[in-house]
């Protein structure tokens, strides 16, 4: 029993995160897009999400 209930948090957690999208500051790529009102801001080093001018 305690095992099915640590497989089902796992697994509710991995669907979380795959599916959330980066807000202000966090860190993007071509594969992980930046929430609505953000966009992914690219330097040579790394890629992080800004908010859009309004």
């Amino acid at each position: 029993m305690r095992f099915s209930f640590i497989v089902a948090i796992t697994a509710l957690t991995a669907s979380m995160s795959v599916s959330a999208c980066g807000k202000f500051e966090d860190y993007c790529n071509n594969d992980i897009g930046c929430c609505s009102g953000f966009y992914c801001n690219s330097t040579p080093d790394l890629s992080y999400c800004l908010p859009t001018a309004a």
